[in-house]
């Protein structure tokens, strides 16, 4: 998701000095807790109190040595960023439930209100007349994003604020060699009998006023604190889950919606790629189709919480055989069902072409379409189905699939199945991304309709 947040920050937040590293980006900007809220496409956003390379090279009482000078080196940086993360926990008692409350009162502004928009956000949460201070930040894309403030000089007065009795849990997570010689237990161990004895914070390992979040792995050593109890990617205006909504969010990103006047998602689900498209292009016009009514309910009940009802509308039908005219939509977007979660009587590999081909015939030339394929089904369509121009060259994607397994596969299916290149020339293809769905991986595929469908 990397890709993703790096464009998310550098537009929302006006980011600048940005680095990314697997499973992070860092950063410097001026963001205000409106502004944070509205990155969709990383799960947690912490306040960064270090960054360096990996520890590595010290092992067992230079190891611990080590972590405690984490705390004890700069005991200054500990306290100016404990200081800002508290400037940030009273804007969120100020707000309460502000995320939702947010998407919903934006939902109901006028078509040309943008700057009553950005002066409601701010007043919603009587936040944004000036920024709290230069910040440099941290991105776990994977799973927690990571801010950090720069040094600002702690007042008496907050001095005094701080001297109050804090309590505080260090969350650890290690990988690689780390794990051979302490376990992520210790390492919180270390660190947290640091902070009492340095701060005199009290440990309370179930409802601490702070969390500590500690990542150590073979790239690099990072801690922060979380700004927000919950992660970003839980969204208040999301009922009933379904696909993951960071990923939802990027593949709506990519789609093209701000040009769009209708947008398709044949397979919808419980609605979680057109709620998140919704709430962040609210003058556009989704429709979501669905053969299964209990999917259709849940999906229309995210869409009532969201208060997003009179940008989105469902039918019931079958992806086969789109109830939709031909040419009437700007933009098609769809997670193709893969996983133990979904059975189907067909394998996706064989229903595939029909698919594409519906999807094909009711997208309008110069139209968007976007797909989330598991790997091997991305491996398939890039075997098996040829697209407009440079195929070979532009279905190239960094996927971290096993291709011997997949070509294995293939090989079992064309023992019973005779695969053959399917022709989709009117289809030119754009790009492709992969991206983590927590045990799975999967792709991004994005196409662009170029020429007119031929149909018999």
């Amino acid at each position: 998701m990397e890709r993703f947040v790096l464009e998310e920050i550098r537009c929302k937040l006006s980011a600048i000095d940005v680095e990314s590293m697997t499973g992070k980006v860092f950063f410097k900007g001026n963001p205000d807790l409106c502004s944070l809220r509205k990155v969709k496409s990383a799960e947690r956003i912490f306040l960064l109190l270090y960054k360096g390379p990996p520890l590595t090279e010290y092992k067992g009482n230079a190891l611990l040595f080590t972590l405690q000078k984490l705390v004890t080196g700069e005991p200054k940086v500990w306290l100016d960023t404990f200081q800002i993360w508290k400037t940030f926990q009273e804007q969120i008692n100020k707000q309460g439930h502000f995320h939702g409350q947010e998407k919903v009162l934006k939902r109901k502004l006028d078509d040309d209100s943008s700057k009553s928009k950005s002066k409601t956000c701010k007043e919603e949460i009587e936040v944004g007349e000036e920024p709290l201070c230069q910040v440099q930040a941290t991105i776990d894309t994977a799973t927690p994003l990571l801010l950090q403030k720069l040094p600002v000089k702690v007042t008496e007065h907050s001095a005094h604020n701080i001297s109050e009795p804090i309590t505080f849990r260090v969350s650890c997570r290690c990988s690689g060699v780390y794990t051979k010689t302490m376990t992520a237990q210790d390492i919180g161990r270390v660190i947290g009998a640091s902070l009492s004895k340095q701060f005199g914070w009290k440990p309370d390992l179930r409802q601490p006023m702070l969390e500590v979040f500690v990542h150590l792995n073979d790239m690099y050593s990072v801690v922060g604190f979380p700004i927000l109890r919950q992660p970003l990617s839980n969204r208040d205006y999301i009922q009933s889950t379904g696909l993951r909504a960071t990923t939802a969010w990027a593949m709506a990103s990519v789609a093209e919606i701000s040009a769009a006047k209708y947008v398709l998602d044949p397979m919808c689900g419980v609605g979680t790629i057109l709620l998140e498209a919704a709430m962040e292009w609210p003058h556009t016009s989704f429709l979501g189709i669905d053969k299964s009514e209990v999917q259709l309910k849940h999906a229309l009940d995210n869409v009532k919480k969201a208060g997003v009802m009179n940008s989105v509308a469902f039918l019931k039908g079958s992806v086969l055989d789109l109830p939709v005219l031909s040419e009437s939509m700007d933009v098609i977007i769809s997670d193709i069902p893969f996983g133990k979660k979904f059975t189907c009587s067909k394998d996706m590999k064989e229903l595939l072409p029909d698919i594409i081909r519906q999807m094909e015939r009711v997208l309008c030339i110069g139209g968007v379409l976007v797909l989330l394929l598991s790997q091997k089904l991305h491996y398939h369509l890039k075997t098996n189905f040829h697209f407009k121009s440079n195929e070979d060259k532009n279905l190239q994607c960094h996927v971290s699939d096993s291709v011997s397994q997949c070509r294995s596969d293939n090989l079992k299916v064309a023992g019973h199945i005779t695969l053959k290149k399917l022709d989709f020339t009117c289809l030119t293809h754009i790009e492709s991304h992969s991206v983590s769905l927590g045990v799975t991986e999967a792709v991004i595929f994005k196409c662009k309709k170029t020429s007119n469908s031929i149909f018999f």
